[in-house]
């Protein structure tokens, strides 16, 4: 007969197994390998090249033949997910940004669907993806440098791999239930050790461990409603405005903290992890005035007191800072304090509360592959020269203000940004109210979904504060804190991921076997006349988790 740990094991076995191998899946598992570093010599192609397996490119008959390779493509159909990478090195110049686009039959203009920076003398690896709303009989998939200089491509290792729908959700389960569940077993006996068998066995969970929550504004003070709503759902804030410079400070030395500390002392309440937003931001308009005024020392004093008030107050309080927001796409700090500015902001940042942890935050990195300000090579570049110059910054701040998803795109910047071993949190994510609300939760899904299941992701912040006058693009709720579709799609995430509720009777090895996602958990033992509650920890792990109950 087999023992307990035997059966955990093959339990556990069996559950990756049906993950990977449910029966009418029958497509590759979704490789994420990814590179951020010139290697001398490119890897094999990924799925062994998938449609573009023995095609060979072609040089379009345009005045840039050096600077554009083109593959042609048949029959692409709509909604399946197309994973497309290649190897890119560039000869006449010392480094360029290369970008793979897409043009159908019906679309004019160019779509990007990837971009890589590419060096002279070593191949660089561009992955990226795309999905199509409508099927292409013809469609052209062109690699091109992205300005006008002649730098000569060369490519190796082309790959465009297909998912039909039903195989991006299954790899997106297997990837969740291997990076955000475990096998756990509870054992039950009675006091002189003996297995019980028949035990009713129920599993309540009281915490998760993936941080999930929302942006909050200064109207949830002193408003029940809202606080219900948020507590009901969230284990993680950020607050919108009311941290930021120009809302603490709007008039030079009036430093005011009253509507940070009552949401501060709401969300401690509750028991809510939240992230601190932010520091400083590079962008000018959303400086204060005054200081944009100041020059040399006088902004050098404002900056140094900026930090000295905001990290020893709240020393502590914030699991995170934003230490200088949206640098990739502004400098007013380097311009006006030398190129050296973010660095020193950095390690201030960090001397003044050194158990938070200090993030780059910035837009469009894995919104999309348009904004060459913000590309994903412009991103780990940027963290590398920081990291090197000796700052401690510890998180990969991704603020996901979506348009249209594009979902293997999204994966394909999450893949290379995993290469940095940081972890990764989705920090202001939201969709654009260009659409309609139906369609607003429909995209939300699938940017959320596409998160939790990457294991490098760490947490997913929602910029859906409810303020005066609405939102700043997505609500979750209407007026009376009513879901709205958004709000529906989040508790039905939730339910999903969720673990709440377990119930089972103890076999006879006095054994009950269940898989969990990660959180906090109550247990409860009844037989007979007596009943037991204890609590267990359920933390990420290969292992089976094993936790013992005497009756």
């Amino acid at each position: 007969m087999l023992q307990p740990p035997i059966l955990a094991v093959l339990l556990f076995l069996f559950f990756i197994i049906i993950s990977i191998s449910v029966s009418s899946y029958d497509g590759p598992l979704y490789d994420s390998s990814a590179y951020t570093k010139c290697k001398i010599q490119p890897e094999p192609p990924l799925y062994n090249g998938g449609m573009l397996k023995d095609q060979q490119h072609t040089i379009p008959d345009t005045g840039d033949r050096r600077n554009s390779l083109s593959f042609s493509l048949k029959n692409l159909d709509a909604a399946t997910k197309y994973c497309f990478s290649i190897w890119v090195r560039i000869k006449d110049a010392e480094s360029g940004m290369i970008t793979a686009s897409l043009v159908t039959q019906d679309i004019t203009r160019l779509k990007c669907i990837g971009t890589v920076t590419a060096y002279k003398g070593c191949w660089s690896f561009l992955k990226g993806g795309f999905v199509l709303s409508s099927p292409s009989n013809t469609s052209t998939l062109y690699i091109k440098n992205s300005d006008s200089r002649d730098v000569g491509i060369e490519i190796a290792s082309p790959s465009l791999q297909p998912f039909t729908q039903q195989q991006w959700r299954l790899n997106q389960d297997t990837k969740i239930n291997q990076a955000r569940k475990r096998a756990v077993t509870v054992h039950v006996s009675d006091r002189e050790g003996r297995q019980v068998q028949g035990a009713a066995i129920r599993v309540e969970q009281l915490s998760k461990d993936f941080p999930f929550g929302s942006a909050i504004a200064e109207s949830i003070i002193a408003n029940p409603p809202y606080q219900k709503w948020f507590v009901e759902r969230f284990n993680a804030a950020v607050f919108e405005n009311e941290l930021k410079w120009n809302a603490t400070e709007f008039i030079q030395g009036h430093v005011n903290y009253t509507l940070p500390d009552q949401m501060l002392e709401f969300v401690q309440a509750n028991q809510i992890t939240v992230r601190g937003h932010n520091i400083f931001w590079e962008d000018p308009q959303y400086i204060p005035k005054w200081a944009r005024n100041l020059t040399g020392s006088d902004l050098e004093s404002a900056v140094s007191s900026r930090i000295q008030s905001l990290m020893h107050k709240y020393r502590g309080e914030f699991v995170h800072w934003d230490v200088n927001n949206e640098m990739l796409h502004f400098d007013f700090y380097e311009e006006h304090l030398g190129p050296d500015a973010t660095l020193r902001l950095f390690k201030t940042a960090h001397q003044a509360d050194p158990l938070a942890t200090l993030f780059m935050n910035e837009f469009n990195v894995v919104e999309t592959c348009n904004d060459a300000e913000s590309t994903v090579d412009a991103y780990v570049s940027r963290m590398r020269g920081i990291q090197r110059g000796g700052v401690t910054v510890g998180g990969v701040g991704l603020q996901g203000h979506f348009d249209e998803p594009n979902p293997p795109l999204m994966r394909a910047v999450l893949d290379k940004l995993a290469t940095l071993g940081l972890p990764i949190w989705l920090t202001e994510v939201d969709i654009s109210n260009n659409f309609t609300k139906e369609t607003q939760a429909i995209y939300l899904e699938e940017v959320v979904r596409e998160g939790f299941s990457h294991p490098a992701v760490n947490g997913i912040v929602l910029w859906s504060a409810f303020r005066r006058g609405g939102c700043y693009q997505m609500c979750l709720t209407d007026g009376n804190f009513s879901n709205l579709p958004t709000g529906d799609t989040v508790d039905k995430l939730m339910k999903e991921w969720s673990s709440d509720g377990l119930e089972g009777r103890s076999d006879e090895h006095g054994s009950f076997s269940f898989f969990a996602f990660l959180g906090e958990y109550k247990v409860t033992a009844k037989y007979g006349d007596k009943t037991v509650d204890s609590t267990f920890s359920l933390s990420r792990g290969r292992e089976t988790r094993h936790f013992n109950i005497q009756l």
